[in-house]
């Protein structure tokens, strides 16, 4: 078996071939995060208090590039994804304001080929956390509330492994604040959310430890309803920050991710939802890029 240290460059540069090593690595330990707390078309527009929603969600990436400064610099390179999640929400009131107190379960598999296959099952960080909408104002048909996330770092996670974990060994918090405007009424949406991503350090990483620095994203939709069954969206999302440091010093590896996403959703019964995205990165400065990405969705209201 190849390590990743050992993949074919296009440059000789040992500093250049450091920072991959890491960046590699950090990639493998968040792809089984990525899309866990992302939203989609029509998430943010709250539903009637006393409504639970199961969810179960499938998530599979591929990825044949690994990017460095915006150059690609690997050969015969491949980090595949296939997550799992469960996820439970219960809309209720607090304070006369709509919450969600709610708890994401990710499991899943990863497989990173480089001539030699290195392969990690088990399950994530648990994430548990709620919403509350500020502005609830159905007549003008527009929202706004903030989110909270707490990943607990309770997921397989094996040292030896660095980054080809499911879990991260390491807390995480994550904050997101939304608005939803109807454009057209009843029919035409735009929706944006601003995340932030705060992380404590994993002291326990192949021996070294591993900060990462604060990420930011900015997420966009535009979502058609065509009839009531039927609703299609188009998403973009924007991700910086990130950089990494190993044992103090830091990595250089700052992201720049930019991402589309087509979203339809299909109501098959009033109270089951199906839903299907397909996308991939358009342009990542540092890291693993994703040439498609599928998500599945069923939510089953209650």
């Amino acid at each position: 078996m190849r390590t990743l240290c050992s993949l074919n460059f296009r440059t000789d540069s040992l500093s250049l071939v450091k920072k991959l090593c890491v960046t590699v690595t950090v990639a493998c330990s968040t792809a089984a995060q990525a899309g866990v707390v992302s939203t989609a078309p029509g998430d943010n527009e709250p539903l009637p208090a006393g409504t639970e929603l199961g969810l179960l969600y499938y998530q599979h990436a591929e990825r044949d590039r690994v990017n460095v400064n915006g150059h690609t610099v690997t050969q015969n390179f491949g980090l595949d994804s296939d997550i799992g999640i469960a996820r439970f929400v219960h809309w209720t009131t607090l304070g006369g304001f709509t919450v969600t107190p709610q708890i994401i379960l990710p499991f899943g598999h990863l497989k990173l080929s480089a001539t030699g296959d290195q392969t990690s099952t088990g399950f994530g960080d648990p994430m548990i956390g709620s919403a509350v909408w500020l502005l609830n104002d159905t007549d003008k048909e527009r929202y706004f509330s903030i989110v909270g996330f707490i990943g607990v770092p309770a997921g397989s996670y094996d040292a030896a492994k660095a980054g080809m974990n499911l879990g991260e060994n390491r807390w995480k918090g994550v904050v997101e604040v939304n608005w939803v405007q109807a454009l057209v009424s009843k029919r035409l949406y735009g929706e944006i959310t601003f995340e932030y991503d705060t992380f404590g350090k994993n002291n326990n990483y192949a021996g070294a430890a591993l900060r990462q620095d604060n990420i930011y994203e900015l997420q966009t939709h535009l979502r058609y309803v065509m009839d009531p069954a039927n609703q299609v969206g188009l998403s973009y999302y924007h991700t910086i920050g990130g950089e990494n440091h190993l044992n103090g010093i830091a990595q250089q590896d700052t992201l720049k991710t930019d991402r589309y996403m087509v979203t339809w959703t299909h109501f098959l019964t009033p109270r089951l939802q199906f839903q299907a995205q397909a996308g991939q990165d358009l342009y990542v400065r540092n890291g693993t890029q994703e040439k498609f990405r599928l998500n599945l969705r069923l939510a089953r209201a209650f």
